[in-house]
C-alpha cells in the first residue's frame, strides 16, 4: 500500500502543481509516512513529516473535543444554551439569542451564512469582538432548519471555553489535549512559531498564470480555534488515533466514549449541495457531528474534516469500523489533493476497486474554474454596454461602515473606483446607473454593488452582495 500511495501522491503533485504534500497512515496498528517536495520553495527546503502546515479548518475539532471535556466535567451540556454561559451574548434574531445551543453552535445549524469578511477584512479585530458584532449579521435560515458551514460559531466556542474554564482557549487545548498526546510540534497560533526561522515551517503559494507564487501568510490567531492552528503529519496521526481510541490514546483517556458519540456521530445532516459542490456516487448521507463530518462511503463509516487557507490544505479522516486513519498536509491554495488522497486511502486499506480520484478532482476543478471564469465574463459583458452611472464617480468615492462588517473605502485612483479588500486594491466597475460590480481576479468572482442616494441627491448607501444566501449587506456612507 505504501509503494503505491506515494506513486499516487506523486503523480498528484504534479497534476496539481502542489509544491509539497506529506501523509500519514495509520493501519493494522503501524503508521507510516509519505509524500514529499519543497515546503519552503525559495530556500529548498524539503517536506517531511516533521514539517509544519497550517491545518485551517482541521482545527474545529480541538475546541469542539475541548466543550466534550467540559462535559465529561459536568461543567457544561451540550443542550445549555449558548447564554446560559454567556449572558450578554446576542444574535441578529431574538429567538436564536435566547435559543442557540452549543451543540447548535457546533453542527453548523445556527442559521448563520458565513459572513467571512467580517473578520478577514479586519485582521487586528479581536475574537470577542467577532462575537460581539454576530448581532448585526443577518441570519438566512431558522436555526436546525439546515446546516451552513461557518467559522464564527467555532470562534464563540472558543470564547465558551474560555468562559466555562477560566482559562485562555489556546492554554486548555494546550493543556488538555497537545501535552498529554505528545504533539510537541502543534500550535494553537502561527505567532508562536511563524517568523523564527524554523527550517521545519512550510511556506504558502498558489499557481496562477502558469506559475508558482508564494503568498504571504493569513494569520487567523483572531479567530480562536475556527482555524488558527498549525501542525505536522507526526502530530496528526497521534491526534487521528485518539479520535480511533474513542478519545483514548496509549492509555491516556482524553475524553469520554460517551463524548465520541457526540463528536463522530450525525447531529445535522447535510442536503445534496449544501456543504460540497461535487456529488460522486460512492459517497452517501453526508451529516455533521461536533467538529466533525461523517459521510457512509462505499458502504463504510468515513469521519474526516479539512482546512483551507490562503496557501494550504488539510485533511484529517478516519475510518472508525476498520480501525484505520490518515492526515493529509498541503502546501498550495484551492487544490483539491487532499480529498483525493483521503478516498485513495481508503480504497487501498479496504480493499476496493481503485478510482482514479485524482482525475476526477483535476475534472471537477477545471470545470470550476471555467463556471467562474464565465460569469465572471457575464459581468464584464455587461459593463461593456452599459449606461453611465447617474453621478460623477468622485461622488461614490468615501468611507462606508456597517457594524459588522465595518468599513469599506471607497477612493478614486487611475480614473477609476478602488476599494481596498483582504490586502488587494481592487476595481470597481460600474455596469448602468448606480450599478457597479468588485472584482476579485485571482478568485475569478465578480460581487455585485449597488449605491444609493438620499432626498438631495447625494450617494449616502453602498449595498453589496457579500452572501448570496442573505440580502445584500447595506454600508452607510460615513
Amino acid at each position: 500500500m505504501e509503494q503505491k500511495l506515494e506513486k499516487i501522491i506523486e503523480k498528484l503533485r504534479k497534476d496539481f502543481n502542489v509544491p509539497s504534500i506529506m501523509v500519514s497512515v495509520y493501519k493494522d496498528g503501524k503508521t507510516f509516512f509519505c509524500g514529499g517536495g519543497l515546503a519552503d520553495v525559495d530556500n529548498n527546503y524539503e517536506a517531511a513529516p516533521d514539517t509544519i502546515y497550517a491545518i485551517a479548518s482541521s482545527s474545529k475539532a480541538f475546541i469542539a473535543t475541548a466543550l466534550c471535556i467540559l462535559a465529561d466535567e459536568n461543567k457544561l451540556n451540550l443542550d445549555d444554551t449558548v447564554k446560559t454561559h454567556l449572558p450578554d451574548f446576542e444574535m441578529h434574531d431574538d429567538y436564536m439569542t435566547s435559543h442557540l445551543t452549543i451543540r447548535d453552535a457546533l453542527g453548523h445549524r445556527s442559521g448563520l451564512v458565513r459572513h467571512d469578511l467580517t473578520w478577514l477584512n479586519n485582521p487586528h479585530i479581536t475574537i470577542y469582538e467577532v462575537i460581539r458584532r454576530l448581532k448585526y449579521l443577518p441570519v438566512a435560515f431558522p436555526p436546525r432548519s439546515r446546516m451552513h458551514y461557518q467559522n464564527h460559531m467555532f470562534a464563540l466556542a472558543s470564547v465558551l471555553v474560555e468562559k466555562v474554564s477560566g482559562k485562555k482557549w489556546y492554554d486548555f487545548v494546550k493543556e488538555r489535549i497537545l501535552d498529554p498526546l505528545g504533539m510537541t510540534s502543534t500550535y494553537t497560533g502561527a505567532s508562536q512559531y511563524r517568523d523564527k526561522n524554523l527550517k521545519t515551517a512550510s511556506e504558502p503559494y498558489s499557481f496562477e498564470d502558469g506559475k508558482l507564487k508564494k503568498l504571504p501568510f493569513n494569520n487567523l490567531d483572531n479567530m480562536g480555534c475556527a482555524g488558527c492552528m498549525s501542525s505536522t503529519v507526526r502530530d496528526l496521526d497521534k491526534w487521528a488515533r485518539l479520535q480511533l481510541g474513542k478519545g483514548e490514546l496509549e492509555g491516556k483517556r482524553i475524553y469520554s466514549e460517551e463524548m465520541a458519540k457526540n463528536l463522530h456521530n450525525p447531529q445535522m445532516i447535510i442536503k445534496s449541495k449544501e456543504m460540497f459542490p461535487y456529488e460522486f456516487d460512492e459517497i452517501n448521507f453526508t451529516s455533521y457531528g461536533q467538529g466533525w463530518f461523517i459521510e457512509n462511503y462505499r458502504g463504510h463509516k468515513l469521519v474526516h474534516h479539512g482546512g483551507t487557507i490562503d496557501g494550504y490544505k488539510s485533511l484529517v479522516g478516519f475510518l472508525p469500523k476498520e480501525d484505520v486513519a490518515f492526515s493529509i498536509l498541503t502546501n498550495l491554495n484551492q487544490n483539491q489533493t487532499p480529498m483525493a488522497i483521503g478516498y485513495t486511502i481508503c480504497d487501498l486499506a479496504l480493499g476496493l476497486s481503485e478510482i482514479d480520484w485524482g482525475t476526477r478532482f483535476l475534472d471537477f476543478a477545471n470545470k470550476g474554474t471555467e463556471e467562474a471564469e464565465k460569469a465572471a465574463q457575464e459581468f464584464k459583458n455587461k459593463a461593456a454596454n452599459a449606461p453611465l452611472p447617474t453621478h460623477p464617480l468622485k461622488e461614490y468615492a468615501g468611507t462606508y461602515e456597517h457594524n459588522g462588517y465595518g468599513e469599506l473605502s471607497i477612493t478614486l485612483e487611475d480614473n477609476g473606483l478602488h476599494v481596498k479588500i483582504l490586502g488587494e486594491r481592487l476595481a470597481i466597475t460600474p455596469m448602468g446607473y448606480n450599478n457597479f460590480y468588485l472584482d476579485f481576479p485571482r478568485h475569478k468572482i465578480c460581487i455585485p454593488l449597488k449605491f444609493d442616494y438620499d432626498g438631495e441627491g447625494k450617494i449616502c448607501k453602498l449595498f453589496a452582495k457579500l452572501e448570496q444566501m442573505c440580502d445584500m449587506i447595506e454600508f452607510r456612507k460615513v
